[in-house]
């Protein structure tokens, strides 16, 4: 099974974000089984999209945050309960923005993904390291520090799942990309990771998904790589054309 996940981020409105899932929809299904479309909108047209009518079977929705705490009195934030009622089934968290703009913590994402999976969430774990760290030579520490805070004295259970996006920071929207090369170090070094955290078959068993320029002159050579399930993917996700032919290369591998 291969993953194309495409992040809008903060872009389209209601009526964009509609017209986009009505030219997917005319687009058909991946040609080729064995691959999952997902699609983050942002909230406002996340819950637009959930009760229009317009998303096809084959294409699932998430929310591109979601709140540490289940309920409250805290303004702005949105929970689990609600982005469940939105039509969606995954939510990012901690992803490189997140981190790195808005300033999220370690202890923060670990709260994100624990009330994900109390909520009937799958989150996608977002982790990577910026320029500095990778030139630094801590990539490693700073992707297992991630990954341990966010795992920490977690047990999934048989209806709980996981997925882990790693996104080198400096490769995001910067048009240049890992090589091939960097991208199997990284994840194998997660694979590992992931095992020891959760255990040999859990660990094994997680979707691992690549994010970092990725546009579809690339992607066939990165979704074919051993260690990668598939992509989560930016600015290539904001045009259906786009995002269909990500997903029949993905088909392809």
């Amino acid at each position: 099974m291969k993953i194309v996940a495409g992040n809008w981020k903060m872009y389209k409105t209601i009526d964009e974000a509609q017209t986009y899932v009505r030219q997917i929809a005319a687009l058909g299904a991946p040609q080729k089984a064995g691959v999952q479309a997902i699609l983050f909108p942002n909230y406002v047209a996340l819950g637009a999209l959930s009760g229009s009518g317009l998303v096809p079977p084959w294409l699932s929705l998430g929310a591109q945050d979601v709140a540490g705490e289940a309920e409250g009195a805290f303004t702005g934030e949105v929970s689990p309960a609600m982005i469940v009622s939105a039509g969606a089934r995954y939510a990012l968290v901690g992803h490189s923005e997140r981190r790195h703009i808005i300033g999220e913590s370690d202890d923060l994402v670990r709260r994100k993904l624990v009330n994900c999976l109390r909520g009937s969430i799958t989150p996608v774990l977002c982790v990577g390291e910026t320029i500095e760290e990778r030139r630094a030579g801590t990539m490693k520490s700073v992707i297992f520090r991630q990954l341990d805070a966010a795992l920490a004295d977690l047990t999934l259970t048989a209806d709980q799942h996981l997925l882990v996006a790693y996104e080198p920071v400096w490769a995001i929207g910067t048009g240049e990309n890992a090589t091939p090369e960097q991208i199997e170090e990284a994840h194998n070094l997660i694979r590992q990771h992931l095992a020891s955290c959760l255990g040999d078959s859990t660990g094994r068993a997680i979707p691992l998904l690549y994010g970092g320029s990725v546009k579809p002159f690339n992607f066939a050579s990165i979704v074919s790589l051993p260690s990668v399930d598939g992509g989560l993917i930016g600015g290539a996700s904001l045009k259906p054309d786009n995002f269909w032919e990500l997903l029949q290369i993905a088909g392809g591998c």
